[in-house]
C-alpha cells in the first residue's frame, strides 16, 4: 500500500500503446511473455486482452492514493494522451490527482527546466500529501 504516488510518463495501458509506440516488442514481452513477438497484421483479439489484463488501467480501481503525474508531450514512446484517461479513472472516485505537462519535453523528461520543475513539484506533493 502506498500514500501516495508519483508518476513520471508511466505506461497505463499496453494495449493502447503497442500500435502507437517504437516498441511494440516490448509491450508483447512485458504483457504476454518472453518469445512473444508482434505479428505483421499487429496483435490478436487475444494479445489485446493479455494487453490489457496486464495494464495498470486495469487496477485503477484498487488505487487509493494521491498522484503526481509528470507527463512529456513530446513523448512518442509511451504518448501522454493515454495517462489522461487512467487520470480520469482516479478522478471519478475523487482522489487527489495534479498533472504537469511538459511542452517541450518527451519519453525521459530531462531537460534542465523540466528536471527543476518536477523536483519542486514532487517535494510540493510529497509535502502536501504525507
Amino acid at each position: 500500500r502506498f500514500d501516495v504516488g508519483v508518476v513520471r510518463n508511466p505506461v497505463t495501458s499496453i494495449a493502447g500503446m503497442v500500435s502507437a509506440t517504437d516498441i511494440p516488442d516490448w509491450c508483447f514481452v512485458e504483457a504476454l511473455g518472453v518469445g512473444r513477438r508482434p505479428r505483421a497484421l499487429g496483435p490478436t483479439a487475444a494479445d489485446l486482452e493479455g494487453m490489457l489484463r496486464a495494464s495498470p488501467i486495469f487496477h485503477a480501481g484498487k488505487v487509493r492514493a494521491p498522484t503526481l503525474w509528470l507527463l512529456g508531450k513530446e513523448d512518442k514512446r509511451v504518448r501522454p494522451l493515454a495517462a489522461f484517461d487512467y487520470i480520469a479513472a482516479l478522478r471519478s472516485k475523487d482522489l487527489k490527482v495534479k498533472t504537469v505537462v511538459f511542452p517541450k519535453d518527451s519519453h525521459p523528461l530531462n531537460k534542465p527546466q523540466t528536471e527543476f520543475e518536477s523536483f519542486i513539484n514532487i517535494v510540493w506533493w510529497l509535502q502536501k500529501c504525507l
